[in-house]
This record gives structure tokens, C-alpha cells and sequence, in this order.
């Protein structure tokens, strides 16, 4: 082997491989369990006196390079990145009622993450990107209507487990998830936001919602899904902030 040849071979052997690269979610994952409960709701009160420790881990999420991450790495960071960029916005503002009367809280306030400004909705479309629907079950807009906040973070050896229990746990929420009722599917409206990154085409109707969830459904409910089901209609979305302290004792 000439000297050329053998010095590319052990350049290539000697740099970071996409397999090896990772961000670490130590801080986050510690946050999560300390101040948010089973159910997904937040205690922010507490949250607040953790805030350097919150500061530290956006500040790691801002000079990640996520072009060296494996898909199932990019996942759990952009995931990981949305809720966290979510929890830091209210907690500026913290004590409020809901961050949907906020201007330009998803879309126009921005957060210095992997190396770019990014907004709330531009870290959202980054992680669509990566190209799972269930992304959608998995970042929360600190409101009541989303699926529930794990209170761990995630991670890429563990993606697929925490992104189907977060769809099933969902989709099993008649409240907020699904229900039939009056021969109608009823669901959230996350599915018709969604919709292009559920549905072929984005087509949303009944069926193809159906042909999609349907994995994430116990068997007794997917066959009632399959024989009543004859229109669609959107559960009323709940705004209401994720707050452990306005739950009866919090």
C-alpha cells in the first residue's frame, strides 16, 4: 500500500463516525423525572429553581452538531430540543394560564439550537423531517390537549419503545386522544395538523387515520374502530397549561 492510501485509511479510521456521535440528555432526563409526573403534567413552580441546570442543557442543545447523529439520535435530540425550548418559554413568563394567547410563542420567538436561530415550529418541522409520524405523540406545547410529557428524556437506544407507548398511551385517552361514539371516530385535532406526516397524501379521513393508528390500538378497540366507524370529528383541544399545581392539591 502506497503512503497516499494508508494515510486516508487512517484518517478515516481515526474520525467520529455517525454511529459514535451523540448528545448528551443526562441533565434533561434528570429535570424531567424530578419535576414532571406520571400523568405528563409540569410542576413549573419547582421547575424555576432548577433553572441553571436547565440553562446548561439548551446551551449543550445549541452547539450539538446533529449531522453526525444516527436518524434515531436526531429523533430524541429534535424531540428533546422542542419540549425543552417549550418548558424554558413558559417558565419566563411563569405563572400564566396557557401559551396559546402568546404571539409568536411557536412561531416567531427564537432559541439558539444545533448551531441555528430556530423557532418552536422550525424545531418541530426538523424533527418531521427525520421522517416518523409519532414525532407528533411525542413533543408537547405545554397544553392539556397534547399527549402527556414523559417524564424522561429521550433517547436513541430506547426511541421506538418510548414513541410506540407514547402513541398507545394516547390513543387509549378517550378525553383527548380517540373515542368512538354515535358511529363517529373522534379525535384530536394533532391528527389534522398533522395530517400530512400521518396519512398518505395527507388525506385524513377515518380509514386511512384507522390504517395508521390501528398497531397502537388494543385488539377489542381496533375492532370496534374497524365496525363503527363511519365519519371522523376533532376532539375540542384543551389549551389549558400542563400545570401539576392547578390539579386538586398541586
Amino acid at each position: 500500500m502506497g503512503a497516499a492510501p494508508f494515510v486516508l485509511a487512517l484518517l478515516l479510521a481515526l474520525a467520529p463516525s455517525a454511529a459514535a456521535a451523540s448528545v448528551d440528555h443526562t441533565t434533561w432526563d434528570r429535570l424531567l423525572r424530578r419535576h414532571v409526573t406520571e400523568e405528563g403534567l409540569v410542576d413549573y413552580g419547582n421547575f424555576l429553581k432548577d433553572q441553571d441546570a436547565l440553562d446548561e442543557y439548551l446551551a449543550g442543545l445549541a452547539s450539538a452538531d446533529v449531522s453526525q447523529l444516527s436518524r434515531e439520535a436526531q429523533m430524541a435530540f429534535w424531540i428533546n430540543a422542542y419540549n425543552a425550548c417549550v418548558i424554558q418559554g413558559v417558565l419566563t413568563r411563569y405563572p400564566i394560564q396557557s401559551v396559546r394567547p402568546i404571539r409568536g410563542f411557536f412561531d416567531r420567538e427564537r432559541y439558539p439550537v444545533a448551531g441555528r436561530s430556530l423557532t418552536i415550529d422550525e424545531i418541530a418541522a426538523q424533527g418531521k423531517a427525520v421522517g416518523d409520524w409519532r414525532l407528533h405523540m411525542a413533543i408537547v406545547c405545554a397544553s392539556r390537549g397534547c399527549p402527556p410529557l414523559r417524564n424522561e428524556a429521550y433517547g436513541p437506544d430506547r426511541l421506538e419503545a418510548q414513541l410506540a407507548d407514547q402513541t398507545r398511551r394516547y390513543l387509549a385517552d378517550p378525553a383527548r386522544g380517540l373515542r368512538v361514539e354515535a358511529r363517529r371516530l373522534w379525535v384530536s385535532k394533532i391528527f389534522t395538523w398533522g395530517r400530512r406526516d400521518i396519512v398518505p397524501g395527507g388525506r385524513l379521513t377515518a380509514e386511512t387515520l384507522r390504517k395508521a393508528i390501528e398497531p397502537y390500538l388494543d385488539p377489542a378497540a381496533a375492532r370496534e374502530l374497524e365496525q363503527r366507524q363511519r365519519g371522523l370529528t376533532f376532539i375540542e383541544y384543551d389549551w389549558a397549561l400542563n400545570d401539576a399545581a392547578s390539579e386538586p392539591g398541586g
